[in-house]
């Protein structure tokens, strides 16, 4: 049977984005049964212009700012979506219209308690990068344990038993909530698995050097062009290229690694062989009857060639 979807969205005075990110929600192609933004003190008018939306299954949760992130606030994400699932969206982040249905497809199928859906990461400049790694595979389950998270939590879907059966979000935690998180899912042994092509927009908020207005109006942009078909598809071959590059890239870096760890193990070869031979010369000559007829008169041959440099010398 199909989850029911609840989508969280936590946000803090940012109206003009939420408003495009919950737009972008709302025109999935599998619905969400409700969309609760969790407004953290809010103070510039996101619950009411939320409201003048008109729609049913958007849920505002208003509560004062919480400490840090608010991440207690979300907790009520949590308990609202019931036996369902919950995926997560940033405030200025935006979904392709086939996000759920395939983050869903693994979650009604049981292949999953927690899906990450591949996501492109927006520069300033429009251009985009790959942001996601597969928990699963090994050397990026390293990393996501370790001290790199390349996963936004708008890419995050999971049922909310298993995110309440771990504590839920932490209150203790002063940065990074998300993460910690999704790492006590996986760690309690929920099974992960990846939505490999691209779903989501990620605009990072952290270092962006753009004027709120020229974010707004970007995030705007991505939404019209989500919005046209044939735009769509375009956005759909842009972000596709953008992580068939990155993936060639690694595979790029990885054969010269491979060509330079081999250059060095022939160099180490050859040098072990010329020290071989040498090894080999060296006892040729301590075993060879001159050197044993030498070897006696090795303390008068040093102490002539002494000699001799003194007479120079003088």
């Amino acid at each position: 049977m199909p989850v029911d979807f609840t989508v969280g969205i936590p946000t803090h005075n940012r109206r003009e984005t939420v408003l495009l990110a919950v737009a972008s929600a709302l025109e999935q192609t599998r619905q969400p049964a409700r969309i609760c933004v969790v407004a953290d003190g809010c103070t510039d008018g996101t619950a009411e212009a939320l409201a003048a939306l008109g729609e049913d299954r958007v849920e505002v949760i208003e509560r004062p700012k919480g400490r840090g992130y608010g991440y207690e606030h979300r907790n009520e994400v949590l308990e609202r979506a019931g036996d369902g699932a919950v995926a997560w969206l940033g405030d200025d982040d935006l979904w392709l219209p086939d996000h759920l249905q395939r983050a869903g497809e693994l979650l009604d199928a049981g292949l999953a308690a927690i899906v990450n859906s591949m996501a492109c990461l927006v520069r300033e400049d429009g251009s985009l990068l790959p942001f996601g790694l597969h928990w699963r595979a090994p050397s990026y389950r390293e990393r996501f344990f370790g001290a790199e998270n390349r996963t936004p939590a708008g890419a995050i879907s999971h049922r909310a038993d298993v995110a309440r059966a771990v504590g839920g979000w932490s209150t203790e935690v002063e940065r990074a909530g998300d993460w910690d998180l999704w790492q006590r899912i996986v760690r309690s042994g929920a099974r992960s698995e990846m939505v490999l092509s691209p779903t989501m927009l990620f605009f990072q908020a952290t270092g962006r050097e753009q004027s709120w207005r020229d974010r707004v109006a970007q995030n705007a942009g991505f939404l019209a062009r989500i919005r046209d078909p044939a735009e769509l598809a375009r956005l759909r071959a842009e972000m596709a290229f953008a992580c068939a590059a990155e993936s060639h890239g690694r595979e790029v870096a990885l054969v010269d690694a491979n060509d330079r760890a081999e250059a060095l193990e022939r160099e180490l070869v050859a040098s072990r062989s010329q020290v071989e031979r040498l090894q080999a010369e060296l006892a040729g000559v301590l075993s060879s009857a001159w050197w044993r007829m030498r070897r006696p008169f090795e303390p008068a041959l040093r102490l002539r060639r002494r000699l001799r440099a003194t007479r120079k010398r003088d």
